[in-house]
């Protein structure tokens, strides 16, 4: 019985210890960006990302087709980081978008796609800009 208790211990101890997720600390805080016609042709989408220290995650993005609609959206979720990708979990499709990740030395962070909705692809890049704090 006492094999049996310490076994299970052990194995919850390890579920735990695979749940814990990292927070590269150079990543906290606002950015802002844009890209035109990357993912979408016509369209120029402009964000603010806010990602906290425990892993929350907020994202208010508007995006401007040709003909000058305007969408706008707000995004929650989480991210965290684990051997140089930066993953990006949205709350609404609980799908996990993944980057390679680089923060310069400006404190700005370059991405370049790795999976995004569920699906290989390395064609995304951009770079979003800290946002001073007064």
């Amino acid at each position: 019985m006492k094999k049996l208790f310490a076994i299970s211990l052990f194995c919850i101890g390890i579920g735990l210890t695979a749940q814990q997720k990292t927070y590269d600390p150079k990543m906290v805080g606002c950015y802002k960006g844009s890209e035109q016609n990357q993912q979408i042709e016509g369209f120029s989408k402009y964000w603010v990302s806010c990602r906290m220290e425990n892993g929350k995650s907020m994202l208010l993005f508007v995006a401007i087709d040709q003909d000058g609609n305007v969408q706008q959206e707000t995004e929650n979720g989480s991210w965290w980081t684990e051997s140089g990708k930066y993953y990006e979990l949205h709350n609404y499709d609980k799908v996990i978008d993944v980057y390679n990740y680089e923060v310069l030395d400006n404190g700005n962070v370059k991405f370049q796609s790795i999976e995004l909705m569920g699906k290989k692809d390395n064609t995304y890049t951009f770079i979003d800009t800290k946002i001073k704090e007064d």
